[in-house]
């Protein structure tokens, strides 16, 4: 018996140990794989065919939505926990290089069959190439071309796009034109950003194809002040100077309206307009083209889309590398075109006679033989805001094209300018956090000075313990989300936290005072503070007098549907800022909008409202009264109905009128709560954020520009955590100090 145990003992261990080995050889290696948009809903059928070919390997693919991909992939690296394989746009590859994220693929690619720089599109290749390595592969690939009415262009006498700068002033100045004479253009030439965002892309076209660039070929200092770039920068503001491209007039213009009336004969886009035209303008099927772009010295393109990249902390580089392999080859590229439309990689793919019977697609094809990317650094977004804003003060005739450059120069190499690490970085930092401990446990201690000093130890435990330990919960609860946040804060505002140290906090040095004086010298900064205060000074006492009107007018006895009205002046509360903006948008166009018609009606010129440095912030401070005074409201009302009747019996018994009665007693029993409005009203209006954020960003010229938008550029867009953290507590002092004043002038009122 004991010999068939061993026997059947043995049998197992030795099925276990074949079981292993064979699940060893054969074991299924699962990846992960990350994309974006429509792209991250397509990915998992070519994910399914790969899995075919590689029975070794299991891919889990996740659809992220391009709104909340960047913030979705900072957590990822932050924490840990990144995929293996993602789809990451072109103009990100830096910041995430910046955090030492992104693995190494030179090695892979000498040893690769199928991926080498020859098979792709030099512009497109490039975008991953930082410090002279390769961190991704070119996925699929995007650029801009022509996009034309030919029926109006030869109607006008012309029979082929502009093939010259020459010739594209010659056609645009033909075909621009002031039809009824009122100094506005009815028609332009063509459509070209000359302010806001994207900006930057539309001179790109001019400065690369001159021969110019952005910075210098180390990314080290700016190359705005040469020869090249300069005439390419006075060729692209002389369009708008002549009125063949809008600044103002025109901006909020449908495009594919525009494009079908002719408004916009010319315009620049890229290859998703093609389906998006014919689907939105049938009527002109058959009389509109597309052509690379014009020709200065070279026809140089922008070229952007997405790389895939594989990340450091992933444990199947090898698996995550086979995939990318797979989607690099030409078959499979052109299926990837097939089911998502977006534009091959590599060269062979459009040697495919998939392409042969689409001859707008092929015209994408031969302007990726000559494209450009902007520079591979992890400041370009900010460098990128900073020429945005200054081509505006160009094209808008507030600067002239000198001192742009100069401001532009200037501005450029303060940003790319290094920063100094202090050697004694890290003690000093640690030494403030310290610092910042012992001072408050020393000010809690003060505190209880008078009631301790006569009592032993256990006398003050035995006094004090036990409420505490009840309370020790929601203390551990608010220190850990509330006070360890904002000491966190006050100590990040003295560092050179920044995208760099994200991923290496080591690395963080302890600059004291620094940014503060960094931001006493930040144009930007002191004109976000005007516009808050404008926005505070004009739109808090307009909401607080809407707010009490309407409240006192829905207290009145004779107003039916009370519930109604209260419902119906609370909505905008409740709705959603991007919808109140579009609806808005609407209202203030400056060519169909209501504003303007009512305007009209009463013979008055209508404004340019959201394009103006005059009128802009004023139609936003309309906008954001509207949209918050029922909230005020209903506060107001609950103020009112708590004011007792008799009050008002008295005052009418000694012969008050309405008016009387409303300052002698509604206004007196409306002090608490005045008091309360007006405080969250005044902190809510210093944070002004989401309304120039969605409606205007910022612009024109900085005009709607506040201390919470400058600071979310700051700290989201450029990754400057320190110096945003520091804009946040200047912030946090004014809204303190009006606080305060206010509850030192009003406390003698609500005794």
């Amino acid at each position: 018996m004991k010999k068939k145990s061993k026997v059947l003992c043995g049998g197992l261990l030795l099925a276990g140990i074949a079981y292993l080995l064979v699940n060893s050889v054969y074991a299924v290696e699962t990846i992960t794989v990350w994309a974006m948009g429509a792209e991250g809903r397509k990915i998992a059928q070519m994910a399914r065919i790969f899995e075919k070919q590689n029975p070794d390997i299991k891919i889990v693919t996740q659809a992220i939505p391009w709104g909340a991909a960047h913030e979705k992939l900072m957590t990822s690296v932050v924490g840990n926990i990144p995929p293996d394989v993602c789809q990451l746009g072109t103009t990100w590859m830096a910041e995430f290089h910046a955090m030492n994220s992104l693995a190494l693929l030179d090695d892979k690619i000498m040893k690769s069959k199928i991926i080498s720089p020859k098979k792709f599109y030099t512009g497109s290749w490039n975008t991953n190439v930082i410090d002279d390595k390769v961190y991704g592969i070119p996925w699929y690939v995007d650029t801009r071309v022509l996009f034309y009415r030919k029926d109006l262009l030869k109607k006008a006498g012309f029979d082929h796009p502009p093939r010259t700068w020459d010739e594209l002033v010659k056609i645009a100045g033909t075909m621009a034109r002031d039809i009824d004479g009122d100094g506005e253009n009815d028609k332009w030439g063509i459509n070209l950003a000359g302010g806001g965002v994207g900006c930057w892309g539309d001179l790109g076209f001019f400065v690369w194809q001159n021969g110019g660039r952005y910075l210098t070929p180390d990314n080290k200092r700016s190359a705005v002040d040469t020869k090249e770039f300069r005439e390419a920068f006075h060729f692209f503001v002389e369009l708008f100077r002549k009125k063949l491209a809008p600044t103002k007039a025109g901006i909020d213009t449908d495009l594919f309206q525009a494009f079908k009336t002719g408004f916009y004969p010319m315009f620049v886009s890229g290859p998703w307009m093609i389906e998006l035209t014919n689907r939105e303008c049938p009527e002109i099927k058959g009389k509109w083209d597309v052509s690379v772009l014009w020709k200065g010295k070279t026809r140089t393109s922008f070229v952007g889309g997405c790389n895939l990249v594989i990340f450091k902390q992933s444990q199947h580089k090898e698996a995550a590398w086979r995939f990318i392999e797979f989607l690099s080859i030409p078959e499979n590229q052109v299926e990837w075109y097939r089911l998502t439309a977006d534009l091959p990689s590599t060269r062979a793919a459009w040697k495919d006679k998939y392409f042969d019977d689409k001859p707008m697609v092929k015209t994408f094809g031969r302007q990726l033989e000559d494209t450009q990317s902007p520079p591979n650094i992890a400041e370009w977004e900010q460098i990128a805001r900073t020429i945005e804003q200054l081509i505006e003060r160009a094209t808008w005739g507030a600067n002239t094209e000198e001192e742009v450059i100069g401001m532009m120069k200037t501005q450029i190499d303060g940003i790319l300018e290094k920063k100094v690490r202090k050697a004694e970085g890290k003690a000093l930092l640690i030494t403030c956090i310290v610092i910042i401990f012992i001072g408050a446990v020393v000010f809690f201690l003060w505190k209880r000075k008078k009631e301790t000093e006569k009592m032993s130890f256990r006398e003050l435990i035995k006094a004090h313990g036990p409420p505490y330990v009840f309370i020790a919960p929601a203390i551990v609860v608010l220190f850990v989300f509330l006070i360890l946040p904002i000491l966190a804060s006050l100590i990040l505002s003295m560092t050179n936290c920044d995208i760099y140290t994200i991923t290496d906090w080591p690395s963080m040095s302890f600059i004291g005072l620094e940014n503060y004086k960094n931001l006493m010298k930040d144009s930007i900064f002191w004109k976000s503070v005007v516009n808050t205060a404008i926005f505070v000074a004009v739109g808090v006492p307009l909401s607080i007098m809407l707010s009490l009107f309407m409240a006192v007018v829905l207290n009145e006895g004779y107003v039916k549907l009370k519930s109604i009205f209260r419902a119906g002046y609370f909505i905008p509360v409740i709705t959603t800022l991007v919808a109140v903006a579009v609806i808005w948008k609407f209202i203030y166009n400056p060519d169909y909008g209501l504003a303007n018609w009512v305007l009209d009606l009463i013979g008055l010129e209508g404004k340019d409202w959201l394009r103006s440095t005059t009128w802009a912030l004023p139609s936003i401070i309309i906008m954001a009264v509207w949209k918050n005074f029922g909230y005020n409201m209903v506060i107001f009302l609950a103020g009112l109905q708590a004011i007792p009747l008799s009050l008002y019996e008295a005052a009418w018994c000694d012969g008050a009128n309405k008016w009387q009665s409303f300052w002698n007693v509604t206004v007196p029993g409306l002090r608490p709560t005045t008091l309360f409005v007006t405080i969250t009203t005044l902190i809510g209006y210093f944070q002004f954020f989401a309304e120039p954020y969605v409606m205007t960003q910022g612009g024109p010229m900085n005009s709607t520009i506040s201390i919470v938008l400058h600071m979310y550029y700051q700290g989201f867009k450029f990754f400057r955590l320190g110096y945003a953290s520091a804009i946040a507590y200047v912030l946090f002092g004014i809204i303190f100090a009006f606080t305060m004043i206010q509850l030192k002038l009003q406390k003698k009122y609500i005794q």
